[in-house]
């Protein structure tokens, strides 16, 4: 085989990068908004969105309340940039699925986006 001439400019395997874990205080801000889910308090879980995702975190509160659901567990968290996602499952009598957008704001944890992922197909709803 050929010499490719100065091996650091060939392509091959990157390094990979450190794993991190998630920050403690938007794993909390989570679980409390999770509880407040379950309490069917649609009010004071809207109050930990931004105002474009208040109505969306309301509703899906509601969904929760209306399915008898008793208990929550993350499934699965990531980060790009200052953007945390997590993923939940909501247990009960028909168990819900979503996903948040977080991300810090004057140095208090808010959800910026909420999608429903009950029913749904693809790489993060399994």
């Amino acid at each position: 085989m050929p010499d490719l001439g100065t091996r650091g400019n060939v392509m091959g395997p990157q390094p990979i990068g450190q794993r991190t874990s998630p920050p403690a205080e938007m794993i909390a801000a989570v679980e409390a908004l999770m509880k407040l889910m379950l309490t069917g308090n649609q009010d004071a879980a809207a109050a930990l969105a931004l105002p474009g995702c208040a109505s969306e975190v309301a509703k899906f509160a509601r969904n929760v309340r209306e399915s008898s659901c008793d208990g929550f567990e993350i499934i699965a968290t990531a980060r790009v940039h200052a953007h945390h996602y997590v993923k939940a499952r909501v247990t009960g009598a028909q168990p819900l699925t979503v996903q948040f957008r977080l991300g810090e704001l004057d140095g208090r944890w808010m959800v910026w986006e909420l999608m429903d992922l009950t029913g749904r197909r693809g790489a993060w709803t399994r």
